[in-house]
């Protein structure tokens, strides 16, 4: 086609096909911001659907029967009692429901020794007392992983187990043996630190403590520690107490942080103490005649890490009876005793001294090493002395006896004479 009538039909389908472009540009520009949110959502749906579902916890739920008789321990059933128990694993923070029965008919409890030191402490699951009917006990285990020790804190000996907060994947917990220490001043101690491997977990594990500024200090023996799967990796953390820190109680956080995203922590308490000793007498009362002499035996003991040299001395109330040390100073080690014999002689020096005078008399017996003094009382009684054909008391009792036992019989014996028929 040619001419006018082709030029017309040409102009149609040029404004037919901008008119067409711009109606799709628009149609495009209003549905772009509900394309992606519908597409979103229709991907979640597939997912949902396609996915398989994740598995959810439900409450831990257990039954354990307690015996103290044999056969001690504790079990899932009457006749699987054991010693320990069977293990016990929970999620962290999932409800767990307990239903517990003394097997032996004697009353007992239940609990988790979450920081391990042996006693049900506040925040700890602790039961009721039940006995040969089941009582029913929820509580909800704590958001820390870890291997926990179950009691029946009544008869503790043989009834306890291992109650485990493991993670539903792979992750580590860390703990600290001893969590509690004494120091004093101017020493160290030493807690292991265990980090123990749950689902699996492996890897390298960073460890860092928190402590009181200025005070104590700490080290760790290996750091990193590399836990191995399904295994326990440790460390000795050390902690040192310079000589001048002040008595009291004092707490270390140790911080185990993996390389991604685990972090777990424990609690290291500290009880800072002053080093010192104690003395003792093997009797507290003596009695000395006079003319001779008697001992008492002195005893010091190490408290706290003391160690070092302790001098004796000795004061009397008044002046007369003699005593000396053998020896006047000693040697005391850390966590040790140590002896030393006190004489107290009554004896007159000279032929022509006066006598001890008799009487009571206390003894101030003190060690004294640096500022640290301790005392001890002896009560003295100088008594008479058994002189020349002097007779001990008990001879003079024995003597009276016999006389009065040869004065009965011979007046039995007269008596029997006069009472004879004469021949």
């Amino acid at each position: 086609m040619k001419g006018p009538q082709a030029k017309t039909l040409n102009g149609l389908f040029g404004r037919f096909y901008c008119h067409r472009r711009l109606f799709l540009s628009a149609v495009v520009r209003l549905l772009k911001p509900v394309a992606l949110p519908f597409v979103l959502i229709t991907a979640g749906m597939l997912g949902l659907v396609l996915l398989p579902a994740l598995p959810r916890a439900s409450p831990a739920s257990f039954t354990l029967f307690g015996r103290f008789l044999s056969p001690a321990g504790w079990g899932l059933t009457t006749t699987t009692v054991t010693s320990p128990g069977p293990d016990l694993t929970v999620l962290p923070g999932e409800t767990v429901t307990m239903s517990l029965t003394a097997g032996d008919g004697i009353g007992h409890n239940w609990g988790v020794d979450y920081n391990g030191n042996g006693v049900p402490d506040p925040g700890e699951p602790l039961s009721g007392n039940f006995g040969s009917t089941a009582i029913p006990y929820t509580f909800t285990a704590t958001t820390i992983p870890g291997i926990y020790t179950y009691w029946c804190y009544i008869h503790k000996g043989p009834m306890f187990g291992k109650f485990i907060v493991s993670p539903p994947g792979p992750d580590y917990s860390v703990s600290s043996n001893p969590s509690s220490l004494t120091i004093p001043q101017g020493a160290s101690a030493n807690s292991t630190v265990s980090i123990t491997s749950f689902n699996n977990f492996a890897g390298s594990v960073t460890l860092s403590s928190s402590s009181p500024p200025g005070l104590l200090t700490s080290i760790f023996s290996v750091n990193p520690v590399v836990v191995p799967p399904s295994g326990t990796a440790k460390s000795n953390f050390t902690i040192s107490v310079p000589a001048g820190t002040s008595p009291a109680s004092y707490s270390f956080t140790v911080t185990a942080k993996n390389s991604t995203t685990f972090s777990h922590s424990a609690t290291v308490s500290v009880t800072v103490v002053i080093p010192d000793f104690k003395i003792a007498l093997s009797s507290s009362s003596l009695t000395v005649a006079q003319g001779s002499s008697e001992n008492v035996t002195v005893t010091l003991t190490s408290l706290n890490g003391f160690s070092g040299t302790v001098s004796l001395t000795s004061t009397l109330t008044s002046p007369g009876p003699q005593v000396t040390f053998s020896p006047t100073s000693v040697t005391l080690y850390s966590g040790g005793t140590v002896s030393s014999t006190l004489s107290v002689s009554a004896a007159s020096s000279g032929a022509y001294s006066t006598p001890i005078p008799l009487g009571n008399y206390n003894v101030n017996v003190t060690g004294t090493s640096r500022s640290l003094v301790h005392s001890a009382t002896l009560a003295l009684t100088i008594g008479a002395s058994s002189g020349a054909g002097a007779l001990p008391t008990l001879a003079i009792v024995a003597v009276g006896i016999a006389s009065a036992v040869a004065i009965v019989v011979a007046g039995v014996y007269f008596l029997r004479r006069r009472s004879r028929p004469k021949t």
